[in-house]
């Protein structure tokens, strides 16, 4: 068995046997209180979030220590992706990357927020996410912890357990009650599943991106696969009814393929991982993805299988940037009356070399356009820069925004400089403008 390292709290490091449990060595932290996750009953509607994804590649320079394998998937192609874009196109900066200071008006969501990306406070069913209002975190310790994972995606479920899916192998699943401690909660599957190998054409060892939510009394992880360098890519669907492992009728189960891009006899510009589950005004659920290329990409989809819609059909561009075309990692959540599309700029996985940061942009429709704060247009490549690289947090991204409740979170890894670039975690509260635009908070944790 091949140990890997997973995370060190308070300098005591915690193992991981790839692709199986975690050893718990001396993990220590103060517990978070918290009142419970927040997800609606299947019955309020179809608004029913949340959780979070990300996208991004692993690799490349860093190794992606979490439970499982996570050989996973380098930067998909363009040259020169590794120069961050400081023309027009690059991104406003009004926060100028710094991670904490100067943030406008970096306080806790407004708790009064009744957004379509902020489940409702209704009697969830058995397995559902936790209906009751939770209480915002602004900080959870203020020691560092080394929880290593690459393109986090995060769900705060019934009872009180947050659980932490992440890129690489089967797609390994941790949990924790407080942020601090985490324990293996087993992998989604068991091998990958072979319809993958033959719609790509070949075997590959590692699942990408995993997004997390939950819907029509169900959980979702939407997933992608493909291979370095290429856009010949698939995002596919699993579900479960709980995530509890000893609860009755707990079992993952593979509903196959989502959708394909540039599949053998085609010729499309875009690619097909990354994904990211979100929700309109209206409750109707949509699947933003994509990674280099023409860019980010959004499909409708069906709140009933979960699968692409029969309704409408369209395939919409959200952002592109031209030149590197260094752009994924999407995500999008609805305040007051706008959709925000946050992105990641530039290269990951490239240890202390990344030059991953985190944008965003707004539209008044979650079919865009998207635009920065002086309205220059996300298919543009303008976008409002949150995060970049501050200290020993190099290239912050590949991360997404969700909500618990009515409380906004952006939840990312970076690249530890002072451990060799190695990927970890982190979360900061969204907080909200007067005019109406993100701001990130302090890290929850060091």
């Amino acid at each position: 068995m091949r140990l890997v390292r997973l995370f060190g709290v308070s300098g005591r490091v915690v193992l991981g046997v790839a692709g199986g449990a975690a050893l718990m060595i001396g993990c220590q932290g103060a517990p978070h209180s918290s009142g419970g996750g927040g997800s609606p009953s299947p019955g309020s509607g179809g608004a029913q979030v949340t959780g979070s994804s990300t996208g991004g590649r692993p690799g490349g320079g860093a190794t992606a220590t979490t439970g499982g394998d996570l050989g996973g998937e380098p930067n998909a192609s363009t040259p020169d992706a590794g120069t961050p874009d400081t023309s027009g196109s690059g991104g406003s900066t009004r926060d100028a990357g710094a991670p904490d200071a100067g943030m406008r008006d970096a306080g806790t969501p407004d708790a009064g927020m009744h957004d379509a990306g902020a489940p409702d406070a209704s009697t969830p069913d058995a397995g559902a996410p936790d209906a009751s209002t939770p209480a915002c975190l602004t900080s959870v310790t203020t020691q560092h912890l080394a929880v290593g994972a690459h393109d986090p995606s995060m769900i705060h479920a019934a009872g009180g357990e947050w659980y932490l899916f992440v890129t690489g192998g089967t797609l390994n699943v941790r949990k924790s009650s407080n942020l601090t401690t985490w324990s293996n909660a087993g992998n989604v599957f068991a091998s990958i599943p072979g319809w993958v190998a033959t719609e790509l054409g070949q075997t590959i060892t590692d699942l990408w991106a995993p997004d997390i939510s939950y819907f029509n009394g169900q959980y979702h992880v939407y997933y992608a696969g493909s291979v370095f360098g290429s856009n010949h890519s698939v995002i596919g669907l699993a579900t479960n009814t709980t995530l509890d492992q000893t609860a009755p009728g707990f079992k993952w189960v593979d509903q196959g393929l989502i959708i394909e891009s540039n599949k053998t006899g085609t010729t499309d510009d875009w690619n097909a991982i990354d994904p990211n589950l979100t929700f309109d005004a209206a409750g109707n659920p949509w699947l933003v993805f994509g990674s280099f290329w023409s860019g980010i990409k959004l499909r409708r989809i069906d709140p009933a299988t979960g699968k692409l819609s029969a309704a409408d059909t369209k395939l919409y561009a959200l952002a592109e940037r031209s030149g590197s075309g260094a752009i994924e990692a999407s995500s999008i959540v609805l305040h007051n009356g706008y959709y925000y599309l946050f992105v990641s700029f530039d290269a990951c996985c490239q240890g202390v070399n990344s030059t991953y940061r985190t944008m965003v942009g707004r539209a008044t429709s979650i079919t865009g356009p998207y635009s920065d704060p002086t309205g220059a247009a996300m298919l543009s490549g303008n976008a409002e820069q949150l995060l970049a690289t501050t200290g020993r947090y190099i290239g912050p991204g590949g991360g997404t925004a969700f909500y618990d409740g009515a409380c906004a979170y952006y939840a990312y890894h970076y690249y530890d400089g002072n451990a060799n670039g190695a990927p970890e975690l982190e979360m900061r509260p969204i907080g909200w403008t007067a005019d109406n635009w993100p701001s990130l908070g302090a890290a929850l944790w060091q």
